[in-house]
């Protein structure tokens, strides 16, 4: 792979299934957004953010995604899908994405997710708790910080 892996929180391996693809022969758009979200799952985890929910009833929701799609996907092939914290907020975190093929050893789709803090007892938005922001800022830096030694 010729693009620089360094910089994203995550990195997820995923092979493409026959099965995602559709009738005209080519992975499903909305196959690209279960690759942003598992990633974004495994991101999260890494971040022990549902520990967070479960003491304070505090997680974060999806409020918004969108994707750019650069290429298609097909059978057979392995991504490689990236989830990155890129943006914290009092009661938001941006997570960038992207998808790169194995196959075409090129970048395939890039994308954004909006996570909102959610008081799930309240049934509304809520303030990012300190111990996930904590996370989720050393996470930020570690990023940056693998970025820049890497230049």
């Amino acid at each position: 792979m010729s693009e620089n892996l360094t910089g994203f929180n995550i990195i997820e391996e995923i092979p493409i299934r026959w099965g995602d693809m559709d009738a005209r022969g080519h992975v499903n758009n909305t196959l690209y957004f279960r690759y942003f979200e598992s990633s974004r799952i495994v991101l999260f985890q890494s971040l022990e953010a549902y520990r967070e929910l479960e003491t304070s009833g505090i997680g974060v929701i999806l409020a918004y995604t969108h994707c750019n799609f650069k290429a298609p996907l097909s059978y057979p092939d392995i991504i490689y899908v990236r989830a990155e914290v890129a943006l914290i907020e009092e009661s938001k975190v941006i997570i960038n994405h992207n998808i790169k093929s194995k196959k075409l050893d090129r970048i395939v789709a890039e994308g954004e997710a909006h996570m909102v803090a959610y008081n799930y007892k309240k049934r509304k938005k809520a303030v990012i708790p300190d111990n996930l922001r904590k996370k989720l800022i050393y996470s930020k830096v570690n990023s940056e910080n693998n970025l820049n030694e890497k230049k």
